[in-house]
């Protein structure tokens, strides 16, 4: 069965509109959607193909890990969402306890859309100013 969709790329923050071809449940092409009216440069076009090979990828992670062997041993087991979100809570109320909020940072890459928002809020929140970004 082949559908297609109407997205936007999220590889780069200009968030350029695409169209999405699956089929079988599989990303088989990436191309600009130019009827939508919404920007779609060339330059994150190409960018933007590597959607296909970044969401099937054999190594992409989909689930939470946790370690379970030595540090680098690449020891993991699969774990619930609930207990990964119940481990990160945990571990950032010890460093707040024990170090303070400023002992904590935000780090995000290159944030797109809201991401920086809420990244903000959450260390305000927290008590930290520490956010940085890689603009």
């Amino acid at each position: 069965m082949r559908e297609e969709h109407l997205t936007f790329c999220h590889v780069c923050p200009s968030h350029c509109s695409r169209k999405i071809t699956v089929e079988d449940g599989m990303i088989t092409d990436v191309d600009r959607d130019q009827k939508s009216g919404f920007p779609n440069e060339w330059c994150t076009f190409t960018r933007g193909r590597i959607i296909k090979e970044v969401c099937h990828h054999p190594d992409r992670l989909k689930y939470p890990l946790k370690r379970v062997g030595p540090r680098g041993s690449g020891q993991w087991e699969r774990i619930s969402w609930d207990e990964a979100l119940d481990t990160i809570a945990e571990r950032l109320k010890h460093y707040r306890e024990d170090f303070g909020p400023e002992s904590v940072a935000m780090c995000l890459g290159e944030p797109k859309g809201m991401e920086f928002a809420f990244a903000q809020r959450f260390a305000s929140m927290f008590g930290t100013p520490n956010v940085v970004t890689g603009k």
